[in-house]
């Protein structure tokens, strides 16, 4: 009997093997997936001033994910800690062309898809835009990274990207696109198409990584002036309260908005059919 069972458990043991084994291989397949998107001939050309090119790269939520030198964005027990490379460093090693494909469509220099990256919303950045980001992150001065370590995996993680389940937004842009030329001087839909569609719907709540986002036509309209300013400039809501993501976003990025573009932003979210 005992000999039985020392059978059974070692059948067990090794299917357990196989299916970890099995699972860690499908998701380095997924990570390793490439994306045959080519280098588009890109110009960094900018009138801009240096500090015009970096207000503009902020509102555009740059320095919201990577901070100045780097940072954790996802860090939970058994799915994975997913780190935001510090740009300082990171930027010398692409080509100009490299880091438009990587912005607007995910893909890394090595033709592998960037996790959480919203490049379906960068796709919309405009050309002058996208130069002023590229100038101003060009510009920064290299500093030592800010987190230690790389993204890593867990368990769960690893089960979602074998099963296909973690979201690359590489998968969701086109591999040819025509962006604007240039930022129109009204951003409400700009400003919502680059920005704000990546966690939050017009008319309806969507769940974001990790947290459901209100829709905005409503909030825009139950908002004041000087409370919708007061929303992005430090991401406060109503009363002062505190509202996690949003908050850090706006000190980060939103902040930089100049108070006509926030008004524009209100205007399109709030009368938008």
């Amino acid at each position: 009997m005992m000999r039985i069972l020392k059978i059974i458990l070692a059948a067990i043991v090794a299917i357990c093997l196989i299916a970890v084994a099995g699972v860690y291989a499908l998701s380095e397949m997924r990570l390793s997936r490439t994306y045959d998107v080519a280098l588009a001939d890109f110009t960094v050309k900018t009138t801009l001033s240096a500090e015009e090119a970096e207000r503009r790269a902020r509102t555009l939520m740059c320095s919201g994910c990577h901070h100045d030198a780097g940072n954790v964005l996802i860090d939970e027990p058994g799915v994975g800690r997913i780190v935001a490379p510090n740009l300082t460093r990171f930027v010398p090693m692409y080509s100009d062309a490299e880091l438009v494909r990587l912005i607007r469509h995910g893909v890394k220099k090595d033709g592998t898809g960037a996790f959480i990256m919203p490049a379906s919303n960068f796709a919309n950045i405009a050309d002058d835009d996208m130069a002023a980001i590229i100038a101003w992150m060009r510009s920064l001065k290299q500093l030592p990274d800010a987190v230690a370590g790389t993204t890593q995996w867990g368990p769960l993680g690893r089960i979602g990207l074998a099963l296909d389940k973690i979201p690359f937004e590489a998968d969701l842009v086109p591999a040819i696109i025509t962006p604007a030329a240039a930022r129109p001087a009204d951003i409400g839909e700009y400003a919502f198409r680059t920005d704000c569609s990546h966690c939050h719907n017009l008319d309806t709540a969507k769940q974001s990584e990790g947290f459901l986002a209100p829709a905005l036509k409503p909030l825009a309209q139950s908002y004041s002036a000087a409370d919708f300013k007061t929303l992005l400039r430090t991401g406060k809501g109503v009363g002062g309260r505190d509202l996690g993501v949003m908050t850090q976003v706006s000190q980060w990025n939103f902040s930089h908005f100049t108070d006509v573009e926030i008004e524009q932003i209100q205007t399109y979210l709030a009368i938008r059919p």
